[in-house]
């Protein structure tokens, strides 16, 4: 059986260029080209097709690869947005918000910690905001640090400096 198949797809090509084509003119003197005789005793013309000209498929192109550009690490930037600079807080408890802002998007394991005359002011946080409450009377600098997994410091804002305004009790002054 295999040897059949074999024989098969080796004759293939040799019997399709061994093909004849007849020309003839039919009826209405229509030229007719057909691979069969002509019916009914008509004439016909034989043709003998020429050796097909082939070649094989050029070799398929690879796109070349696209240039790589040099990965330059984004820049990370922290920044306070609020209060702004010299910013007076009224009267009252000495409660204020802090909010920052952070170039890119904290990455993972990156953090917060804002930072009141150097000293930390609680933990380091992953959220951009910090409510203060009972901050004491006179002129602090704030600023926030934006740390890396292992606590290292990567980027540091400019220094924001707030008033904080509070009432003291001079009665009890002796």
């Amino acid at each position: 059986m295999r040897h059949c198949l074999l024989l098969l797809l080796l004759l293939l090509p040799w019997a399709a260029q061994a093909q004849t084509i007849y020309k003839s003119t039919d009826a209405d003197g229509n030229v007719v080209y057909t691979d069969r005789p002509p019916a009914n005793g008509a004439t016909g013309e034989e043709i003998k097709l020429k050796r097909l000209n082939t070649s094989p498929a050029p070799a398929a192109r690879s796109a070349p690869p696209p240039e790589a550009a040099p990965e330059v690490p984004a820049q990370r930037t922290v920044s306070i947005v609020a209060p702004a600079d010299q910013t007076v807080i009224p009267m009252g408890g000495g409660d204020f918000d802090v909010r920052a802002s952070v170039t890119p998007p904290l990455g993972s394991g990156e953090q917060l910690q804002l930072r009141i005359d150097g000293e930390a002011s609680g933990e380091p946080q992953a959220g951009t905001s910090w409510s203060l409450r009972n901050v004491l009377r006179g002129g602090h600098n704030l600023s926030v640090e934006r740390l890396d997994a292992e606590g290292e410091v990567i980027a540091r804002s400019e220094p924001v400096h707030v008033q904080v305004m509070r009432p003291f009790n001079i009665q009890n002054r002796n």
